[in-house]
């Protein structure tokens, strides 16, 4: 009898799981393939989200489902003003980092945003939480600061000698709300949390280490007294600096349970280097997966590569090194057949 998404995906992190997971991270695409609107529709109704993703997971084979849509549900809470007429949303205001301490901290439960987002784990739990792994999401701190202020003005404020003690004192702030939203996607049926770091890869592992690892470590971790930790970096994790610091031990040692590595980290290298200590869930291309000038045969090449490089030894999950393309339609859906196919062909223990 065949292990259900659930288990698999669960069993996945201690390296028990009967086959691969195919767990590719999709949001875009999920909307997509019914037409519907994405930062008009689907980020905004939880009802619809739900429903595109459960459709999307038994379409393809999906092992989890998630409620991830984009990093601005913890800024809106703050009092970011959001930009929905894009593809995407995006924040249309910004805070002032000289007055952040005089900001008041936001009550979650009254934040339409977030409880947009509590909601769509609620009904998802209903619907497939017996079945399906339900992936809860927030912000990680530096992540999260980012939002508030601009990733420009974070990176510019870096010229600042006191820059380490900035980012801890903002962090400080934020990690109760990040927690808080955390446990309140748990309490509606969240199975794991996603923590999406999209900006770390720019500051290198000299201040990631200095500035930001203890405050990732402190939410991770207390998140994960409750349930598992899905810790999304995006980017460049290879990078080892002059000193011999390493973005992959660094981010390896967040107090993550998996770990989601972007298609320029070597999956073999980092197999070696992490991959007994935390799930591994990626990494083909994500570019050629969305692109027409990738035949068939090579995509069957990539992923195939992909699955065996992350599959020995277990503590592998499939994906593509951040979220599935959506354009266009009909080349994602293909390749995303395409990955399911070979992750049940080559993908078992």
């Amino acid at each position: 009898m065949r292990m259900k998404p659930l288990d698999l995906t669960l069993s996945a992190i201690d390296g028990t799981a009967e086959r691969v997971p195919f767990n590719p991270f999709i949001m875009h695409l999920a909307a997509a393939i019914d037409g519907i609107d994405y930062s008009g529709i689907y980020c905004q109704d939880a009802d619809v989200l739900a429903e595109a993703q459960t459709k999307c997971a038994r379409t393809f084979g999906v092992d989890h489902v998630n409620v991830s849509t984009d990093a601005y549900r913890e800024a809106s809470a703050w009092g970011i003003e959001i930009d929905f007429s894009g593809h995407t949303p995006v924040a249309k205001t910004h805070l002032d980092p000289a007055g952040f301490e005089s900001v008041e901290k936001p009550d979650l439960q009254s934040s339409p945003r977030i409880k947009n987002r509590v909601e769509a784990v609620r009904l998802l739990k209903r619907s497939v939480g017996n079945e399906q792994c339900i992936v809860g999401w927030i912000e990680a701190p530096f992540a999260e600061i980012c939002c508030l202020f601009g990733l420009m003005e974070v990176l510019k404020l870096g010229r600042n000698p006191k820059w380490n003690e900035m980012v801890k004192d903002f962090t400080k702030r934020v990690i109760p709300v990040q927690l808080e939203f955390a446990e309140m996607q748990i309490e509606a049926g969240a199975d794991i949390i996603g923590v999406g770091d999209s900006a770390v890869s720019q500051i290198g592992p000299k201040r990631y280490k200095e500035a930001c690892l203890e405050s990732t470590q402190k939410l991770l971790k207390d998140i994960a007294k409750q349930v598992p930790v899905l810790y999304h970096v995006c980017g460049d994790s290879s990078v080892v600096d002059k000193e011999g610091r390493s973005m992959l031990e660094l981010v390896a040692d967040s107090g993550t349970s998996i770990l989601d590595i972007d298609y320029q980290v070597d999956m073999t290298t980092a197999k070696q280097k992490i991959g007994d200590r935390v799930c591994i869930r990626g990494n083909t291309n994500t570019a050629m997966l969305g692109d027409r000038l990738y035949s068939p045969t090579r995509i069957i090449g990539e992923v195939t590569r992909t699955i065996k490089a992350g599959k020995p030894g277990g503590k592998y999950m499939f994906s593509a090194g951040c979220e599935w393309p959506w354009e266009p339609i009909d080349l994602a859906a293909r390749n995303l057949g395409i990955a399911r196919t070979l992750v049940e062909r080559i993908g078992g223990y």
